[in-house]
């Protein structure tokens, strides 16, 4: 007897390797989202760094704090160094945003007021804190609190 079609055992082995092939893909998939997730976040500190670095050009009588915390900084090679600023001033992204030193174009406003968004947590990012500080007659900032990854 001659039938046509596909066995019972046939059609559990393509169910079988077509679901390995689908979670092989998901989770490479899932990997690429996060880490393109994690760079844009990336960018984003890096643009907050930038318009704190200009707050302070613009306000360098505000940054006289002197009981500053330690700061660490690493370079490409992945060098940490360590110091103590002479001077310092912790703000808000939000003072920032508020100030126009972050450019609208950047910033997120579904519900009609500008904000920052964490793309890896989705949080706002408007209590994230910045440290400008003052050495060697420069002004520099670093992220030091991104409670938005909580």
């Amino acid at each position: 007897m001659n039938k046509k079609g596909f066995t019972l055992v046939e059609l559990l082995g393509v169910i079988t390797i077509l679901a390995i092939v689908v979670t092989i893909s998901f989770s490479s998939y899932m990997a690429i989202k996060n880490n393109s997730l994690k760079n844009i976040l990336k960018t984003k500190i890096e643009q907050i760094e930038h318009s704190a670095i200009i707050y302070g050009q613009e306000n360098p009588n505000e940054i006289n704090n002197t009981n500053c915390d330690e700061i660490v900084t690493t370079n490409k090679e992945g060098e940490e160094t360590r110091f103590k600023p002479e001077y310092c001033k912790d703000i808000t992204v939000e003072v920032l945003i508020e100030g126009s030193f972050i450019e609208s174009k950047y910033l997120d406003d579904g519900s009609g007021e500008y904000d920052l968004i964490n793309d890896v947590t989705g949080k706002s990012m408007k209590q994230d804190i910045v440290t400008i500080y003052r050495k060697n007659n420069q002004i520099y900032s670093i992220m030091k609190d991104i409670k938005s990854n909580n």
